[in-house]
Parts: C-alpha cells; structure tokens; sequence
C-alpha cells in the first residue's frame, strides 16, 4: 500500500548519520527522519523512493487546522502489507495511534513553534496527518 504523510517536524534526510563538529543541525534533522522511518517499522518492512520533500500549501489541505499557507514535510512510503494500518474503517488509525506522542528533535528550520517536541496526530496541536494514496 501507498501512503504520504505531512508534518510540521523537519524531517529532512541529510545523510549524516555521525555527530561530527559542525555538522550538529545535519545529524538532528536525520535523526528526525530516522525517528519516522523507526515508528514506520514497527507493524511494516517500509520502502521510498524520494526522501521528504519541503511543500507550501494551506494547512487545512493536509490536515492541519489553519487556512494560511504553511511550510510542511511530505514524505511518501510504501508498505509491503495492504490496509496495514486500517482499524474501523480508519485507513490510517494505527499510524496515528504509533505516532501519538513520539519525541523529535525541534528547533530545526520548523515555522511553527511547537509546546512540546513529540508528534502528535490529534486536535489540538496536531503537527503530523497521516493518507493513504
């Protein structure tokens, strides 16, 4: 199955997986990414083909409750299991449910300040909506 997710976390996949001198904001923001990609695992062998990309569009488009144009991550992935994460008709309830309140790493180059540094999937406060293609 395919999915996509947006998120207001950096979740740019840089590459550097050491922490070297200089490189700190490089390994955090891989850090993020691997974090998604871990929380992914978890029910499914996940594959991708394009790593995030940075998207402007209107919040409530993707799920975020604002009507103004925001910066988001989208991120498109492959399961090798269909309707993996399907719970009562909710195509993507356990997503939602495995992402509720995972730490990231926050002051990256996010635009919206978040209260706390972990994923939330609910309202209010929401900062990662979860489709399925």
């Amino acid at each position: 199955m395919n999915y996509k997710l947006y998120t207001l976390v950096d979740i740019t996949h840089t590459g550097q997986h050491r922490n070297e001198s200089g490189k700190e904001t490089a390994r955090w923001k891989e850090q993020n990414f691997q974090t998604v990609l871990q929380t992914l695992g978890i029910r499914a062998n996940v594959t991708f083909v394009q790593n995030p990309v940075i998207v402007e569009l209107k919040g409530n488009l993707v799920g975020f409750d604002t009507d103004q144009i925001i910066r988001v991550w989208r991120f498109d992935f492959s399961t090798d299991r269909d309707m993996l994460y399907e719970e009562s008709g909710d195509q993507v309830a356990y997503l939602k449910q495995d992402f509720q309140l995972v730490p990231y790493i926050d002051g990256l180059d996010e635009l919206m300040d978040q209260k706390y540094a972990v994923f939330n999937t609910i309202d209010p406060g929401k900062n990662i909506s979860f489709f399925q293609k």
